[in-house]
C-alpha cells in the first residue's frame, strides 16, 4: 500500500533545495552562458504528460510545488525536471536525446511521497542521467531562483557564500560538539552529539570510544549535522546535509587520528597512544558537506 505523501512547509523544501546546491556545488549566477542551468521556480497545478515507451500516463501534481529544471545543450541535450510538493507526490523526470537519431527520450522517473528525499533524489538523478554523461559536475552548475518562490538574500547566501554559509563556517570552527542525524538501517532516525574537528572543511569524529559510539556507523552513508548559529543577531538552527565515510587505515586516517588526538581533552597518556589504542578499536568519520 503506498504511503500517504508527507505534508511539509514549503519553506523547508526551499532550505533542503538550498543545503543540497550549496552541498554540491552549485551556485546562484546568470546561467545564460552556463554550461548547466538550472531554474528553481514556483508551479501551480501541474499535470506532465509522459510516454513511456509506448504507454503515456499523467503525472499530476495540485497545488503549489516547487519546480527543478536542470538544462543541459551539449553535447547532446540532457534535462531533469522535478516537481516538489508540500502536501501531494512529487514527481522527477530525465531526459536525453539519443545521439542514433536525436530523438528525445524518457531516461528514468521517479515518484516519491517524501518531499524532502524528493529534493535529494532530484540532485542524485540529476547528476547520474545528466551532469556525468556532459562531463559536467554540479560545480559547473548556475542556478536561476524566480522571485515569486520568497527567498530572501540571506536564504541566498546560503548557495552563494554570503552571510549564512561564513557564519556557519565560523560556529563550526568554534564548536566541539554537533548534533548528528541519521536513518537506521530499519529506518528509524537517530540523534546523537558527537565530538568533532573541523580540517580542511571536512569534520572528523572517533567512534567506538566508550564516551562516544554512533551505532552502525559503517552503514551510514548519508546524516545531518545540526548546530545552532548566530544569524542576524538571532541564534538559528543549521541543518546540513553532509556525507558520511569510515576512513581506511593509512595517510589519511594517520593524519586525521593524529589530529583528533591532539585536540582530545581529559585524556591520559601521550596523543601518539591514544592514536594508537584507536587503530585497534575505534573507527575516524569523515564528514564532507
Amino acid at each position: 500500500m503506498a504511503l500517504a505523501p508527507s505534508a511539509v512547509k514549503l519553506n523547508v523544501i526551499l532550505d533542503a533545495i538550498g543545503s543540497e546546491m550549496s552541498r554540491r556545488g552549485a551556485t546562484v549566477a546568470d546561467p545564460s552562458t552556463a554550461p548547466a542551468r538550472l531554474d528553481v521556480r514556483r508551479e501551480e497545478e501541474v499535470r506532465r504528460l509522459i510516454q513511456v515507451y509506448w504507454t503515456p500516463f499523467q503525472a499530476t501534481i495540485p497545488g503549489i510545488s516547487v519546480g527543478l529544471h536542470l538544462d543541459i545543450d551539449k553535447p547532446t541535450k540532457h534535462w531533469v525536471e522535478a516537481y516538489i510538493s508540500p502536501t501531494s507526490d512529487s514527481w522527477i523526470f530525465c531526459f536525453h536525446e539519443r545521439p542514433v537519431d536525436g530523438e528525445y527520450q524518457l531516461a528514468y522517473y521517479r515518484q516519491q511521497s517524501d518531499p524532502l528525499v524528493a529534493v535529494e533524489e532530484f540532485f542524485d538523478l540529476a547528476g547520474w542521467y545528466a551532469l556525468t554523461p556532459c562531463d559536467l559536475t554540479w560545480a559547473d552548475v548556475k542556478a536561476s531562483i524566480n522571485d515569486d518562490l520568497g527567498w530572501s538574500e540571506e536564504d541566498r547566501g546560503a548557495i552563494t557564500g554570503g552571510e549564512m554559509d561564513k557564519a556557519i563556517q565560523e560556529s563550526l570552527k568554534k564548536s566541539t560538539i554537533v548534533w548528528l542525524r541519521w536513518k537506521d538501517s530499519s529506518g528509524t532516525e537517530r540523534t546523537m552529539p558527537v565530538w568533532f574537528i573541523l580540517q580542511d572543511s571536512k569534520m572528523y569524529f572517533v567512534s567506538g570510544e566508550r564516551q562516544q559510539t554512533v551505532p552502525g556507523i559503517r552503514d551510514i552513508r548519508k546524516a545531518h549535522v545540526v548546530l545552532r548559529w548566530k544569524g542576524r543577531g538571532n541564534a538559528r538552527v543549521a541543518d546540513l546535509p553532509v556525507s558520511v565515510k569510515v576512513l581506511d587505515h593509512g595517510p589519511e586516517w594517520d593524519a586525521a587520528a593524529e589530529k583528533l588526538a591532539e585536540k582530545r581533552l581529559n585524556t591520559p597518556g601521550a596523543p601518539e597512544d591514544l592514536a594508537s589504542r584507536w587503530r585497534d578499536d575505534c573507527d575516524i568519520v569523515q564528514l564532507t558537506f
